[in-house]
C-alpha cells in the first residue's frame, strides 16, 4: 500500500497540474482514505464497550476509553487487514482515476 501511495504522489507531483489542484486532490485521497477507517473499526469494536461509552459520552469518553476501544478493534489484527485491503483498493481506484485524466 505504501509503494502505491508513493507512486500516487509522484505522478501527481510531475503533472502539469497547478499547486492548488495538487492540494484539492491530496485532500481528496486523504479525505477518501480516512473514510474508509471508521466503518471498519466501528464493525471492530466490542460492542458492548461501544454503547457502554455512547450512552454517556460527556462523562464516560475520555482519552483512555477512546484509546482502549480503538486498541481492543485492532488487537486480533482482522481490522487492520481489512483497512489495508480497503485501502488498497481506494488507491488502485485513484489510480485508474489519474490514468483516465492522463496525469
Amino acid at each position: 500500500m505504501e509503494e502505491k501511495l508513493k507512486a500516487i504522489v509522484e505522478r501527481i507531483e510531475k503533472s502539469q497540474l497547478s499547486e492548488s489542484e495538487k492540494n484539492e486532490l491530496y485532500v481528496l485521497i486523504s479525505e477518501g482514505l480516512q473514510s474508509t477507517v471508521w466503518p471498519i473499526m466501528v464493525k471492530y469494536m466490542p460492542q458492548e464497550d461501544l454503547e457502554y461509552l455512547a450512552a454517556d459520552p460527556k462523562s464516560r469518553v475520555t482519552v483512555e476509553s477512546y484509546a482502549k476501544l480503538i486498541g481492543d478493534s485492532i488487537k486480533d489484527g482482522e481490522a487492520l487487514k481489512e483497512i489495508e485491503e480497503t485501502m488498497t483498493g481506494v488507491l488502485e481506484n485513484v489510480e485508474k482515476a489519474l490514468t483516465d485524466e492522463n496525469i
